[in-house]
């Protein structure tokens, strides 16, 4: 049986998603019931793509048509209370970005989440990747990490619709400052502190989605570990790459290459692996979020959300952008808990 999914939130813009979902529902993977946004006229145009009921009311959407899953772009009115509904009733979430917006957010849907979930599953994922799978074969060379630099760059929606450019577009800067910190939370762990510097247009007040612009940060993490990280999303296309510096070796990785190298230059391995762009990267990242959904129970179902740390390094670099210092993420934890 295809899984029922509902779709809430897209700017019709977002074809990569549009198209994705039309694939997926012609392999009969998964069956379209409902359309939901901010308003009845938004919630129509997506509706129309597809043939379903439109609803501007959530708890109606998710009453009248019972779906399992949900592809979210969240909409500035939607409350937590659906997110904790959906999640309290098995009913998985694939999040565009950012699912919460707040560190007290992010501890309250932490609360109703094991630590490793299926039901969450938040895009873009640089761990998705073919690449990133190099990391964990590469651990015995590169652990511990004694140095990181990231680079995160793609087109937002504004600079997309002005250049007639529709694929591999983000929301906003916050879209990919999520990944970016989540990849070096999920190697490193969380920073001890962050120092920002960000130009663009801020968040709305007391956010951290829909930042937009440039961002330039300093994460430093225990034991003097140190990465730099550079976001835009204004500039593209789409790149993701990652430089690791470990005890005695380096790992530099793209999505379509990686190479492994001894300190000395000495290589120990590299290569080029396949990577889809567009319509057919959020057809794969879809599946795999339909795969886990629908294994069997199990310890390794799913992915681990780092919910409160993802969120609390990313409060840190609003506060830093605002203050010129350095901000530490356990602080923005202790404050919300």
């Amino acid at each position: 049986m295809p899984t029922k999914l509902a779709i809430i939130g897209l700017d019709t813009i977002q074809k990569n998603w549009i198209e994705a979902v039309r694939t997926l529902a012609a392999e009969g993977r998964i069956a379209v019931v409902a359309a939901g946004h901010r308003t009845q006229a938004l919630a129509r145009d997506l509706g129309d793509l597809f043939s379903v009921p439109a609803f501007d009311d959530m708890r109606e959407l998710q009453l009248k048509t019972a779906p399992q899953l949900i592809l979210l772009d969240r909409p500035d009115d939607m409350s937590l209370e659906f997110l904790l509904g959906c999640v309290s009733q098995n009913i998985g979430i694939f999040s565009l970005g950012p699912p919460v917006s707040s560190v007290a957010e992010a501890l309250t849907l932490a609360d109703h989440l094991e630590p490793r979930t299926p039901y969450l599953y938040v895009w873009p994922r640089l761990e998705a990747t073919r690449a990133y799978a190099h990391c964990a074969q590469a651990d015995e060379f590169v652990r511990p990490v004694k140095f990181a630099a990231a680079s995160w760059m793609a087109w937002n929606h504004v600079v997309a619709k002005a250049s007639g450019m529709h694929t591999d577009v983000v929301r906003s800067l916050s879209v990919l400052a999520w990944d970016a910190i989540a990849t070096l939370i999920g190697l490193i762990g969380m920073p001890e502190s962050v120092f920002a510097s960000v130009r663009g247009t801020p968040p709305r007040a007391d956010a951290f989605t829909d930042l937009s612009g440039a961002a330039s940060l300093t994460l430093r993490f225990a034991d003097g570990v140190t990465a730099n990280v550079a976001l835009s999303d204004r500039i593209g296309p789409w790149r993701r790459e990652l430089i690791l510096l470990g005890q005695d070796s380096i790992l530099r990785l793209d999505e379509q290459h990686y190479h492994f190298s001894k300190t000395t230059s000495e290589l120990i391995d590299e290569g080029a692996v396949s990577a889809a762009g567009g319509a057919q990267r959020a057809a794969d990242e879809l599946r795999e979020c339909l795969t886990q959904l629908e294994s069997p129970p199990s310890p390794h179902r799913g992915w681990e959300h780092h919910l409160p740390a993802i969120s609390a390094t990313l409060e840190a670099m609003i506060v830093s952008q605002r203050t010129g210092q350095a901000e530490a993420p356990e602080r923005f934890l202790s404050l919300r808990r």
